[in-house]
């Protein structure tokens, strides 16, 4: 990939329009390059100066390393005046040159309009990918990589502010007709781990993460009946890393394997340790070999983390887990009755460390906002608690202080995945 160095320079008086306050609309600004050249005719840097009339308010000089010869220079910097960020707005493509290669062999750098500063600002992440189409009718940016001389990647790309997040990847033959729609899971980015357990056993984890909500899915493809089983749980950051804790669902919310992850936080983070465990016998097997992708299953096509809508709430979620120490299984129920439109009455147990139950009052229901509500003072404690609900499950998490654990004792709470068991 050709190494390019960009510098945001105030330039052309955009100092003194800046310090008198002057704002622009979009529409009154053109977006124009000039190419830089060195003494053989090679084209060294691209300046893309913002124009009021005939006035420049505004300049993003592109150095370019190596610089480009001249007889293939004659399109680099051209300019591309099109919603890149799918806001409506005119945002502005700049070509910087054909890089040769199977795929993404052009690259480009971009300009987000901001109607705030009502000014153009950098697009971050446009210029570390190749040859960008903008894909309207799923709001994606996407690529398409070589993956060797028959396979090709394509990569889907979504804005989280300026920046261009990597969200998945589709690996396909070239000689396969078959096209997956990825649309159900383009919500969020998708995460993949590739490994083994103890050296021998082979994995597949998929996953995607809400804020500190984790589900999706662990496949073992030498399993005798492999198919795709339901994780989900939660993470937490500290020191530079991320903590997964994670449990392995069946259908009746029997938790039948323990998972847990370190990952180095960033766009592909470093896996730092792994392991899965049997919650019944408390045998633990270390991940090893473990690979990091953003890579989609064909059997990925539906986020579990997809909002659940108000008016399909069930009406019983639970979950189980075999505690060796008293020999038997343990686990959560809450169940919930409709109350109105989009309120409804709750009644949670939790028996995991010790008993934490309550219920709503009978003249104060839980308020849907979304898929979630938020109920404050269960008990005389004060405790209080947020459910957030997923079309499998629903996750409830204290937001009350220790103080409010008091009535439950041993530090119980509703806290835990809850899977959906009866609509």
């Amino acid at each position: 990939m050709r190494k390019t160095t960009v510098i945001v320079l105030l330039l052309c008086g955009v100092v003194a329009a800046l310090a008198q306050g002057m704002q622009y609309q979009r529409n009154e600004l053109t977006v124009k390059s000039q190419q830089v050249k060195n003494k053989d005719g090679e084209v060294t840097q691209v300046n893309v100066g913002i124009y009021a009339g005939k006035k420049c308010i505004d300049t993003f000089p592109f150095e370019l390393e190596p610089a480009i010869p001249k007889e293939l220079a004659e399109t680099i910097g051209t300019v591309s005046e099109e919603d890149l960020n799918f806001d409506g707005i005119a945002d502005a493509d700049i070509y910087l040159g054909y890089m040769g290669g199977f795929a993404s062999n052009t690259y480009h750098e971009g300009l987000l309009w901001d109607q705030q500063q009502h000014r153009f600002v950098k697009a971050e992440g446009y210029g570390e990918i190749g040859e960008p189409t903008v894909d309207k009718d799923i709001r994606c940016i996407r690529t398409v990589m070589s993956a060797g001389p028959d396979q090709r990647e394509s990569c889907f790309y979504r804005w989280e502010g300026n920046r261009l997040v990597h969200y998945l990847s589709d690996v396909w033959a070239m000689d396969d007709d078959e096209v997956i729609d990825f649309r159900g899971v383009l919500n969020l980015p998708t995460h993949r781990l590739d490994g083994n357990l103890d050296g021998r056993i082979p994995v597949n984890i998929v996953f995607q993460r809400q804020d500190n909500i984790v589900a999706g899915f662990i496949y073992y493809p030498k399993a005798k009946h492999p198919a795709p089983i339901f994780i989900a749980g939660s993470v937490m950051e500290y020191d530079g890393a991320d903590f997964y804790f994670l449990r392995e669902y069946q259908d009746d919310g029997i938790i039948t394997g323990i998972i847990r992850l370190k990952m180095q936080t960033g766009s592909y983070p470093e896996i730092l340790e792994g392991s899965w465990t049997n919650p019944k016998t408390e045998k633990e097997m270390t991940m090893t070999n473990l690979f990091y992708s953003h890579r989609a299953p064909k059997w990925f096509t539906q986020s579990p983390l997809t909002p659940e809508d108000p008016g399909n709430i069930g009406k019983e979620y639970s979950f189980q887990q075999w505690e060796p120490v008293y020999e038997s299984m343990m686990g959560g129920h809450i169940s919930f009755r409709a109350a109105g439109k989009n309120k409804v009455h709750f009644e949670c147990g939790n028996v995991r460390r010790n008993i934490a139950e309550g219920s709503s009052d009978d003249d104060r229901p839980a308020v849907l906002m979304g898929n979630k509500f938020e109920y404050l003072n269960v008990n005389e404690c004060g405790y209080g608690f947020r459910a957030t609900f997923f079309p499998r499950f629903t996750f409830l998490e204290t937001i009350t202080d220790n103080n409010s654990l008091e009535c439950f004792g041993m530090g119980a709470s509703f806290d835990g995945v809850y899977i959906k068991v009866k609509q």
